[in-house]
């Protein structure tokens, strides 16, 4: 004699809750890696422009430091690079060194500023350039 049992439901597949849960949690996890990605993309945009921003300022010193006296003033201005999103500037300014009687004493500051979402970025540079 066989034991009886009960009857047998046929339960194959998901129900309908089990497959809502499923995409909610699904969308929750894709919303997350999406916001990650933007992030990470805006971080990484930033980083490059800051890295063209000291390479600009650096370039400009390197050439200012490599200028004779009397060409100086004349590397002095502002200008814009294309490297840098529109509505950059560079601004070079050469003076005699404050408080000092030294001639040959020079200060160099180069400002490099770029617009970013947040408002503006800002490189600066600043050194002595000594001539005799």
């Amino acid at each position: 004699m066989t034991p009886l049992r009960p009857p047998r439901t046929l339960t194959r597949g998901f129900t309908l809750v089990e497959i809502l849960v499923a995409s909610l949690l699904l969308s929750i996890g894709l919303l997350a890696v999406l916001t990650a990605t933007r992030a990470a993309r805006e971080t990484q945009q930033r980083a490059l422009y800051l890295s063209i921003g000291r390479g600009i300022a650096q370039s400009k010193i390197e050439k200012l430091r490599a200028t004779p006296v009397d060409s100086l003033s004349g590397l002095a201005g502002t200008s814009q690079d294309p490297s840098l999103p529109s509505g950059n500037s560079v601004q070079v300014a050469v003076t005699g060194y404050p408080n000092s009687s030294n001639t040959h004493l020079y200060r160099a500051i180069v400002t490099v500023t770029w617009p970013e979402h947040n408002g503006t970025r800002k490189v600066q540079y600043d050194t002595l350039i000594v001539r005799k």
